[in-house]
Formats: C-alpha cells, structure tokens, sequence
C-alpha cells in the first residue's frame, strides 16, 4: 500500500493539499534552535535543545539549523556517558553537519527558538524551566526561570511545547501559538505552573526495569524519556520491548529514535540497538499482546503502554502487571494534538476506559473513511486502488511533539511514584488549550505502591 506521512495527512484532510505539496511547505519552514554558551553545563537544557533538534527535523525536514556559540559544539555530551561524543556530534546526528552554524548566518526568515543565555528578541520563543515545571513563550514576554535541575523530563516538555507552538502556528490551527506563554508541571498537572507546590522534589530515584508494551510513535517517546533520565549506571537497568511489527516509512517520520534507513526493520531490535548503545539492558519479546499474555513474577511488574487499538488495551486487564501506565493520543485534523492517560490499577475496568465498538459505530466509521477517499480529490493523487485509499483514509494524523509530550507525562508518573509524589489515574490535555486540562488526582502515592516494582539511584544533577 502507498506510503502516506501522518504529519503531511492533516493538510491531505483539512485542507485537500496533496502530501507533496505539504512537504515541500514543511521543507521551507526554516527554524533555528539558538543556544547561549550556558548549555555546555546544563544536562536539561542539553536535552531540551537535542530533543527540539530531534522533533523539529521530522515537522520541517532539511529546515532546521542550530546556532552555537564558539566551543559549544565541542563540549562534552552530558547524556549518555556510554557515548563517547561531544554536544554537536549528537547534534549533527539528527540534522546534518551542515545545519551547525554561527550566529552570523541565521536567515532574516528563520524562526528562532532559544535556549539559556541568550538575549531576547523580537519573533523568538524563549525555553526555559524549573524543577518539574516547562514553560515556553515569546523572549520579549518571557523572564527566564530559576533552571534549577530537579528533572530532565522538563527539558524534554519544554522542547516539544516549543516545536508544539511553532507548528500549530506554520498550520494555522492557533492564531495564539507563539504569541503566548504556554506552561506545564509534570509534579502537579493539576495546578498552574505559578503554584508553589507546582515545582516538585529533586529526583533521587529511577525505575530499574520494565516494559515497554507497543514501539510506534508513543513507545519511541516513552524511551527517549526514560534512556535520558539521569541513570548513575544505566547498566542496571533492563527494559522488556514488546512488538512484532516492522517500521515503514510513516513510523520513521514519527518515531524518535527511527531513521528512514531502519525501514523494513523490526521495531524491537532497533530500540534494543539504541538503548544497548546507551549502556541499558534490553530483552526482546516480538509477540502480539493479546488475552493470553502473562507477565512472569520474576519480569517486571511495571508496564508503560503505547498501544494504539482499544482491544490490546482491553487485554491489559489479565496481563498481570502490578502496575501500567497508558497513553493515547487523537488522530484527526481537530484532535491530534490531545493525550490522554490512565494509570491501572484506575477505578474503572479496562473494557469501561476502552470499550468495543458497536457494529453500528464499526460501519459508521468506514463509511466516514470510504466517504473522505472519496470526496477529497487529494487522495485520487496517491496512485492506490478504492480501497486501499480508504485505508489510508482510516490511518491517523500523528505528530511527534504531541508523542514526545506524552512520553514525558508517562515516564513522570512512576518518578511521582517512586518519591511518594502525587497519584493520577486519568489525565487529558490539548496542547492547543493547555489551560482547558484536566487531571484526576487520587492522592500520594505510599508504601503499598512501591510492593513489587524495582528501582535504582540517579546521580546528582
């Protein structure tokens, strides 16, 4: 079947343009990530800037340039000790050598997203952070906060809420996008990012081992959170990678740790290359999730879930993990930026958080898809039979900021854990509207949650 770009998609649907004419908007959407001469000690603000570099290369390919001061390129990668790299070489990996620049051959167009000391200036989105706490908005608006290192997963959420901004802007789906100031806390999803119990612990402890059950856009996210975690000795750490599908060309675009030359490959032994690069352990389990699934008592108990069907979810139920920690995201033009999150154990079944289609709502659904392939003359351009257009029609809009946002909200939730921090079993956001969220707190977390899960040290910021 013809291969369809899931970003390229919500122009092919909204707006009838066709996936060429798409790419070659993206293609010419420059965006420079700046970078003050303070991120060569920073790990977050490392991580934030590589993650940016990550993300921003798949929404605008061959667009994105990073601007570094004289001997940042050359300093020391603080991730990954196993890797034996400096901050551009890691850069370049993503992006090209090519795309490492100076300050004095930024184009006058660029879109420019800044990072530490820089001075602020007109059209520029400032990152920054505080403890848990991302916020990202315009550097004329925004005063740089305190950055104090208490978790890198805000590096990671400032970053994609950056790109997040720039690209709901590029589509015209927000007038407000890059004019405002957007926030989040990973400690307290619940309150504003001003609260003072919106800034959270410093983080001590890190999960030792688990699974990681489906490795497409979500399982790609879950993992470049988890790997960049602050491990003291990331050898200790084993994780469990369930899938059995091979990548195409759509999951390279999506997936953060997939590049088009890993097409045709299976999924498991990519992420297990990546993460073993990176000193981690790895287990590889290439079966389908389903009923007769088990987790043995001497695997690990604790599960992050990337499932995109219903059914698999549903199979969660008998799986036999202490615990599991689940996301999903929208897939049309007018949801694809919403997650949402669910903890089991949760008060409701897995068949009430995920229940089956009816035969009414299963026929309603494809006669939406036949209708689409259809109607918008941009599917007649993709060269496929009636209906392998409806399937492509059926297949999801996916960016990989909204997956990399995700990614942070899962892995912080067994970080809360793992400090007796606060407890949710559902949370739901837009990145659209991140003031319209909502989380559901059932208190802090205790002793009994810590039974059966492992966990090891990190080491000091």
């Amino acid at each position: 079947m013809v291969q369809l770009s899931r970003i390229s998609k919500l122009f092919l649907d909204r707006d009838q343009t066709t996936p060429e004419e798409t790419l070659a908007r993206r293609q010419r959407h420059a965006v420079t990530l700046c970078c003050g001469p303070d991120v060569a000690h920073s790990y977050t603000l490392q991580l934030a800037v590589l993650t940016a570099a990550n993300i921003a290369s798949r929404c605008f390919p061959s667009a994105v340039k990073v601007a570094l001061p004289p001997g940042l390129a050359d300093a020391p990668l603080l991730l990954w000790p196993s890797l034996p790299k400096t901050f551009g070489q890691a850069l370049a990996e993503p992006l090209g050598p090519s795309a490492l620049v100076d300050f004095d051959n930024l184009g006058p167009e660029s879109k420019a997203v800044i990072f530490g000391e820089i001075p602020p200036s007109d059209g520029s989105l400032r990152v920054t952070f505080d403890g848990w706490i991302a916020k990202v908005g315009p550097s004329i608006a925004l005063t740089r906060l305190p950055e104090r290192e208490y978790c890198s997963l805000v590096g990671i959420l400032a970053a994609s809420l950056a790109i997040s901004e720039l690209f709901l802007s590029f589509a015209e789906i927000s007038i407000e996008a890059g004019r405002r100031i957007v926030e989040l806390s990973l400690w307290r999803p619940d309150l504003e990012a001003s609260d003072a119990l919106a800034l959270g612990v410093r983080v001590e402890f890190l999960p030792r081992e688990l699974w990681t059950l489906g490795l497409g856009h979500l399982g790609n996210a879950y993992l470049w959170s988890l790997a960049t975690l602050p491990y003291g000795d990331a050898s200790k750490v084993e994780v469990f990678l369930n899938d059995f599908d091979i990548i195409e060309a759509e999951n390279a675009e999506t997936g953060l740790l997939f590049e088009r030359r890993h097409i045709h490959s299976h999924k498991t032994r990519v992420c297990s290359d990546w993460l073993q690069e990176r000193g981690f352990q790895t287990r590889i389990v290439e079966r389908r999730f389903d009923s007769n699934f088990r987790c043995r008592v001497d695997e690990p108990r604790l599960a992050f879930c990337g499932f995109d069907l219903n059914s698999a979810r549903r199979d969660l139920a008998t799986g036999e993990f202490l615990r599991v920690i689940e996301s999903g995201l929208g897939g049309t033009p007018n949801n694809f930026d919403t997650i949402s999150l669910h903890t089991l154990p949760n008060p409701r079944t897995p068949h009430e958080l995920w229940p089956e289609f009816t035969a009414e709502e299963a026929t309603k659904r494809a006669e939406n898809q036949q209708r689409l392939a259809n109607t918008n003359p941009a599917y007649s351009t993709l060269g496929s039979d009636e209906c392998g257009l409806a399937e492509l029609a059926g297949k999801s809009v996916a960016v990989p900021f909204v997956g990399a946002t995700a990614g942070t909200m899962v892995t912080a939730e067994i970080i809360r854990l793992l400090h007796a921090g606060p407890g949710y079993t559902d949370i739901k956001l837009a990145l659209g509207d991140l003031k319209g969220r909502f989380a559901r707190m059932t208190g802090t977390y205790g002793a009994k949650d810590f039974v059966g899960l492992k966990y090891c040290e990190a080491f000091a910021s």
